[in-house]
């Protein structure tokens, strides 16, 4: 049997099945370029909070420091006082770096989680499988990409350090506060430039893993038509429960053939059986009605069953083409069908019933 070529669309139930596995077109790159970006902007904002709270950590590290009745709990103290302080000073940092990474996620992959992803898969810790994936030819596109990425990254900051060179032997003539200065903003224009570096590949990335995403999740056309069977079922199953329910229909019809006060036909294409009971009925009621084949069936089961029949060409068609079985029939075939069951009634001694059908 031929190997099927994956060239149709995936349909959302694939999405939806690749999905629940977690299997989502989404690029590391765009979390960390967003993150180190965004990080960047708030170290610049804050940069005179940090520059202050750091110098004042230093301030009481060196007085403390310089206390000739320093102990060790002392010492142990001053770490604990600074680390509390530190964490303060990257407080919003780390903050904005996880908002960030959460709300890169969530624009990328939506808000659902994947459970079946997160359960424990030990074939997951399995070495060689592991291994089967590194040389995969999407393991070599990773290691391509990766290879890449720090070749790119590293040739901005190498041009930049080349074209900032002659700055740097500057720097022994200026005063320690102004070379710290000058030293800090080169560091911050060369980060400036790297991210946007690892901005311009992220986009780039973004845009392969959506690509990368849709080849795996195509699907053959005997997928997709074996995927409609499951959510619509077999075609040719629900032709069987098709003609299953029309044979029960048929079944209960010719039920109630017996029960009809009257057949009505064409006399040959159709044949309709009229049941009228004035206690029970607000008029003339379908209870069976056929052409052709299920016509003469009709009307042999109504000769076995003495129920009379009665050739009426015009009614008998209009009937079948205007009334469903079970259904009244009518007003505008009122007097016609009251006609035929005051001759039938009159000719079957029912003449307790003339009179009221054929006030109908």
């Amino acid at each position: 049997m031929a190997v099927q070529d994956k060239t149709e669309a995936p349909t959302s139930k694939k999405r939806e099945d690749a999905r629940n596995k977690g299997s989502v077109a989404k690029s590391m790159d765009l979390n960390s370029a967003l993150v180190l970006l965004v990080c960047l902007a708030l170290i610049k904002s804050l940069a005179s909070f940090f520059v202050q709270g750091l110098d004042s950590m230093l301030r009481d590290a060196l007085a403390q420091l310089s206390n000739p009745e320093l102990t060790q709990t002392r010492v142990l103290g001053l770490a604990s006082d600074n680390g509390v302080k530190m964490l303060i000073l990257c407080g919003p940092i780390l903050a904005a770096a996880g908002a960030v990474g959460f709300a890169t996620n969530v624009m990328q992959v939506g808000l659902k989680a994947s459970p079946q992803s997160m359960a424990p898969d030990l074939n997951r810790m399995n070495p060689i499988s592991g291994l089967a994936k590194m040389c995969s030819g999407r393991g070599f596109v990773e290691l391509l990409k990766s290879v890449l990425k720090i070749f790119i990254v590293g040739y901005v900051v190498y041009a930049f350090l080349q074209a900032e060179l002659p700055n740097f032997t500057k720097l022994a003539d200026m005063a320690l506060r102004d070379s710290v200065s000058v030293v800090a903003l080169m560091c911050w224009r060369m980060m400036i430039k790297a991210g946007a570096a690892m901005a311009m590949i992220a986009i780039i990335d973004y845009g392969y893993q959506k690509w990368s995403f849709e080849q795996s999740i195509k699907m053959t056309k005997q997928e997709v038509r074996d995927e409609y069977k499951m959510q619509e079922g077999d075609p040719q199953l629900k032709g069987q429960i098709r003609q299953r329910q029309r044979d029960m229909v048929k079944q209960r019809m010719m039920q109630n053939v017996p029960k009809a006060d009257v057949i009505i036909t064409n006399p040959t294409h159709y044949a309709v059986a009229i049941q009228y009971d004035q206690e029970k009925m607000g008029a003339p009621t379908v209870v069976a009605k056929g052409q052709r084949l299920l016509a003469q069936k009709i009307k042999d089961v109504a000769i076995a069953n003495g129920v009379p029949i009665v050739e009426n060409k015009p009614v008998a068609r209009a009937l079948y083409a205007a009334v469903e079985v079970g259904d009244q029939i009518p007003e505008n075939l009122y007097q016609a069908v009251a006609e035929i069951l005051a001759y039938v009634f009159r000719i079957s001694n029912k003449a307790g019933r003339v009179s009221h059908s054929a006030a109908h």
